[in-house]
């Protein structure tokens, strides 16, 4: 296992726990906390044992943004652009990781970190947590994905009251608006998030890596393009061993065991 300055990275029973750990700064994604988590994505995609991914928070927040040593810096154009371009393939990375992606969301998501959570395939927030695409009250747009995500999440309407005046929303009022799964008491996250993950690891990981591609399509793709898609996906999953594994189970009426592969 690689080391991490910045993170906590554990695996256990098929899921990889990934922890911002800088608890005292409210976990920041400062340009080496992105290197690091670019990095532990990278694992994560090409180990066959790790079937889903589940990304949280050290102390009281869970992210409160990005690089607060960047903030107030003049940067030229160029590091402007090298620093998004970073934020951006971390971003990636965790849209076009095939494999179920969980946040348990444990306290304040602003900015970049709102946009974290957004980006996983299920969040789970606790009570206490807050959700808030802060860029306007800096002069900016929201970025890190925020102007692509939000719309398909929560509409254009909805979109546009959270990108122009910034609301801090409650966990409460996020699950509402669509952004999270669920909300849980505090003392509950870290297991109903764990048990989250730990379900979605045990499922036929493959087929939901190929649904989750063409989600994250599907807004851009005519019907006739996404049916195109759906024939060459069950072409590929009717191969493989979970496929095999599922009709087997149904036949003989027992739970099945699939594999991801």
């Amino acid at each position: 296992m690689e080391r991490y300055e910045n993170l906590v990275f554990e695996t256990r029973e098929g899921v990889a726990l990934l922890t911002l750990n800088n608890p005292d700064q409210r976990n920041p994604l400062t340009e080496e906390t992105k290197t690091e988590m670019i990095r532990a994505l990278d694992s994560i995609k090409e180990e066959g044992d790790i079937r889903s991914l589940l990304i949280t928070g050290a102390g009281k927040a869970f992210c409160a943004g990005g690089d607060v040593k960047n903030i107030g810096r003049e940067l030229s154009d160029d590091e402007i652009r090298q620093v998004m371009l970073k934020s951006q393939k971390l971003l990636k990375g965790i849209l076009n990781l095939e494999k179920p992606v969980v946040c348990a969301v444990n306290g304040d998501a602003f900015g970049m970190g709102c946009n974290l959570a957004l980006a996983s395939d299920f969040v789970i927030a606790s009570e206490r947590a807050r959700f808030c695409e802060v860029f306007v009250k800096l002069g900016l747009v929201p970025d890190f994905g925020a102007l692509y995500i939000l719309p398909r999440l929560v509409g254009l309407s909805k979109s546009k009251e959270l990108a122009y005046l910034g609301t801090v929303l409650s966990a409460r009022e996020a699950e509402e608006m669509g952004l999270v799964y669920k909300v849980v008491p505090h003392e509950e996250l870290e297991r109903e998030a764990m048990d989250l993950a730990l379900r979605l690891a045990s499922m036929p990981t493959l087929a939901i890596g190929r649904a989750k591609r063409l989600l994250n399509r599907a807004f851009d793709m005519t019907l006739d393009q996404v049916l195109e898609e759906e024939i060459k996906a069950q072409t590929r999953l009717s191969r493989t061993e979970d496929h095999r594994e599922g009709i087997g189970a149904l036949r003989d009426r027992r739970k099945p065991g699939f594999k991801g592969r």
